[in-house]
């Protein structure tokens, strides 16, 4: 049940960070503290936090590029060499799961790290 909570909780945070207009980077930040504070693997807190992210970024990019009729992503498309604007907004889609998903590792293995000591620490 915690990872369909850490999902959602995932989806909500990179939605309010692109809500807000906060840098790309922000949902890295967002994901760690989540994966810090659900009990998750660092599998899960990857891939979960991946999905969130490839999502809300896939969803909003897609949503630009249908509401400026593709002006933009098509020129950055030229930019960049890529074949369509539809690509570009692929392309942020796993930019944007992708530092989602490694800010969920990150936290989860840095509360895997924590757990780890203080049992240690209780043990001896």
């Amino acid at each position: 049940m915690y990872r369909l909570l850490y999902l959602l909780a995932c989806l909500l945070a990179v939605s309010a960070g692109l809500y807000l207009g906060l840098p790309w980077w922000t949902p890295a930040i967002f994901t760690a503290v989540l994966a810090v504070l659900f009990p998750v693997w660092r599998r899960g807190g990857f891939w979960f936090a991946f999905v969130a992210g490839f999502l809300t970024w896939g969803i909003y990019t897609g949503y630009l590029h249908v509401d400026s009729e593709g002006r933009l992503t098509d020129r950055l498309a030229v930019t960049f060499g890529v074949v369509s604007g539809w690509n570009m907004v692929l392309i942020t889609a796993c930019w944007g799961g992708l530092t989602a998903g490694l800010g969920g590792w990150f936290g989860a293995s840095l509360r895997r790290a924590f757990w780890r000591e203080a049992k240690v620490v209780t043990d001896a």
